[in-house]
């Protein structure tokens, strides 16, 4: 037996499940789905736009509008999500830019792909495809640094006063 007594209904006993739980899967699902959405939207971009910048000129101008189009689809996407994942982090932000990196390296994938399954010219420069999750990686580390960013990512119960 043991000297000290289980008292049931004391606060501090037993953890409560955390009522942020719904939320914070909810945040990180769509830090998951959205670039990979993503994915397939600018594979379908790259597509369409492709027929106005192919008619440049001779097969290495071609060949450049080809990656040029897909690297800047790739630059806005990256910019775009990396602000987003800035300014909302979510209660885990560490986890939230690994999840967006991540994804952000599969939809990079994916456009690439799908992009060459819906008829585009292959990409000479492969590099081009993945324009997307590097963007996203440098704008979330200098946006990180930034005074006005940086406290964004920060844990509310970490804050100092």
């Amino acid at each position: 037996m043991s000297m000290i007594e289980e008292r049931p209904g004391v606060p501090g006993d037993s953890p409560a499940p955390s009522p942020a739980t719904p939320k914070l899967l909810a945040g990180e699902t769509a830090a998951l789905i959205g670039p990979l959405m993503l994915g397939i939207l600018l594979a379908v971009a790259w597509r369409l736009l492709l027929p106005t910048t192919e008619s440049f000129g001779d097969e290495q101008e071609t060949a450049a509008a080809v990656d040029g189009t897909l690297a800047g689809l790739g630059l806005f996407v990256g910019v775009v999500i990396s602000v987003v994942t800035l300014f909302r982090p979510g209660a885990a932000p560490v986890r939230r830019v690994l999840v967006v990196l991540i994804t952000s390296t599969i939809g990079a994938a994916i456009s690439w792909g799908l992009g060459d399954q819906l008829g585009t010219p292959h990409l000479r420069a492969l590099g081009a495809a993945f324009v997307w999750p590097a963007t996203t990686a440098v704008v979330i580390m200098v946006g990180a640094i930034l005074p006005w960013t940086s406290r964004r990512l920060e844990h509310p119960g970490r804050r100092e006063p």
